[in-house]
């Protein structure tokens, strides 16, 4: 299948912003020296991606430029070989593809503004789908072909390509991808639903499956343990959420009665079966449907999901606050701090910050409304890797939880999802600010004292400049300034009210 994408971006009058500039040169700038090269196109892509304005982190801004600029050398072509789009952005790992790793990365490919190529990476996935609805986790580049057959308990992997999808659908408004891509996840989450299923209804894989490869809750190439997966089943959930959201936005209301009646089926079960009140957490079973109580970060997918109650989302976030267990001095690891098995300098899933969970995390706390500590986690996350990149110039594949160096088994330059942090989680939960451009509105969580905001951000085919002043406290007044070309509604959550703002074309201060 050969999709033709649409995006809002071709639209654009500014020539910068033409999708994949930064990839296509003419034969005297492919002449030129590679360093002098490279450094050309660094600088043509910094002047298209958004501005952070954080004048008190100048380590912060740093680490952000390299993150595009790895990024930017990162990005593959595709080959009649192995039948891939023309550009994809890498997971970086080795010679193939996975799928959480380049759902993760769009995250912050989104912000590249037609420099580099982002949603468009999924479809080398779309492209590869089995006639009965199948879907690797793991591809080739050499050929193109599945890495494991479907017959393998790890041949499956995170489905979170609805959500990115529609995560790209609200930052950019383009809507032209969803009537293409919808029928092939409703296919590829109906495979899973008949192949990988018990008959009590949760789902399974293997420990590679789940990603988690070396994590002590699992065996990488084995089914069992355990026999039900927490990960898995709020994962399919969660799934199961952003197809309405998606089938809503074309108006299919047989997909999204479909899947809403899966979301409320599974958010039941995993509620009545998989929730351990007196722990106040929820726990992977085993075969007679007893827990398996194994403390890591899988058991925070249903905060995402959003299938916890109140009492649930509190009980999970003093989790998340015990310093015995996830609060340490880099936060969060992905096994618990009071488990035999942890280990302190990470080595992989046996403790390790990994920035797929952490964004996991991040995602689950902001849907439940808990901004504030969202933002801590990341202001840990991104404090400890630029003291890392302060040391290393670069970031690494995974963190350690207990010292600021990369973990023991970690790849470097590793752009890939670990520019989500420095790149997306910078913007969206540091700095506060995401879009919707199908509601017309930009929210922000303005949630710090600093000097923060942003400048040439593409929002509905405008750049637009927002930040404010510094001040003295959260409750102090606050300064924000604001230009654009078009009109849209500001929301801001200043940690103690939520203001609406309608902003109007031109360049506008106003106070809070």
């Amino acid at each position: 299948m050969n999709f033709n994408r649409r995006t809002f971006l071709k639209a654009l009058s500014f020539a910068s912003l033409n999708p994949l500039t930064l990839l296509k040169f003419s034969k005297t700038a492919a002449a030129q020296d590679t360093e002098s090269l490279i450094k050309d196109k660094l600088e043509r892509l910094l002047k298209t991606v958004p501005e952070p304005i954080i004048p008190s982190r100048p380590d912060l801004i740093a680490m952000y430029k390299k993150c595009w600029q790895i990024g930017m050398n990162k990005t593959e072509k595709g080959t009649p070989e192995n039948g891939f789009v023309e550009q994809y952005v890498d997971a970086a790992f080795d010679r193939r593809i996975f799928q959480w790793d380049t759902c993760f990365s769009v995250t912050w490919a989104k912000y590249s503004q037609g420099a580099l190529p982002n949603i468009v990476s999924l479809d080398n996935f779309y492209r590869k789908q089995h006639e009965d609805g199948a879907i690797a986790g793991v591809i080739r580049k050499s050929d193109g072909t599945d890495d494991q057959g479907t017959d393998t308990c790890w041949f499956t992997r995170n489905n979170l390509f609805s959500w990115i999808e529609y995560e790209y659908y609200c930052h950019t408004g383009d809507a032209s991808r969803i009537p293409i891509i919808l029928p092939i996840l409703k296919k590829y989450s109906n495979w899973v639903r008949q192949n990988r299923r018990h008959p009590n209804g949760h789902y399974w894989w293997s420990g590679w499956g789940s990603g988690m490869d070396n994590s002590p809750r699992s065996i990488a190439n084995k089914p069992y343990p355990p026999h039900s997966w927490i990960d898995y089943d709020a994962i399919e959930a969660m799934s199961a959420y952003y197809l309405v959201k998606l089938a809503r936005v074309v108006g299919d209301k047989k997909i999204e009665q479909e899947f809403q009646a899966l979301y409320e089926k599974l958010e039941q079960l995993i509620n009545s079966t998989m929730w351990c009140e007196k722990d106040g957490i929820y726990w992977d079973l085993d075969k007679d449907d007893s827990f398996l109580k194994v403390k890591t970060v899988a058991s925070f997918w249903p905060l995402w999901a959003r299938i916890t109650n109140a009492n649930q989302v509190e009980k999970l976030v003093s989790h998340l606050n015990d310093i015995n267990s996830f609060n340490r001095t880099h936060r969060v690891p992905t096994l618990a701090a009071d488990h035999p098995k942890y280990v302190k300098t990470g080595h992989y899933w046996l403790g390790s910050v990994w920035a797929p969970t952490n964004h996991m995390i991040i995602k689950g706390l902001a849907a439940n409304d808990c901004y504030q500590l969202a933002r801590e986690i990341v202001c840990n996350h991104l404090n400890n890797m630029a003291a890392v990149f302060k040391e290393t110039g670069t970031v690494w594949e995974n963190y350690s939880p207990e010292s600021v160096e990369p973990g023991n088994l970690a790849k470097a330059d590793f752009v890939g999802w670990s520019a989500v942090g420095p790149i997306a989680q910078l913007i969206e939960n540091y700095i506060g600010i995401t879009l919707n451009v199908p509601a017309n509105t930009i929210y922000w969580n303005l949630l710090s004292t600093e000097m923060l905001g942003v400048r040439n951000i593409n929002f509905n085919n405008s750049l637009v400049e927002i930040y404010c002043d510094e001040r003295k406290s959260l409750e102090a007044p606050v300064n924000i300034t604001v230009q654009t070309t078009k009109p849209f509604e500001l929301r801001i959550n200043t940690g103690g009210k939520i203001v609406s703002q309608k902003i109007e074309p031109g360049k506008q201060k106003f106070t809070i």
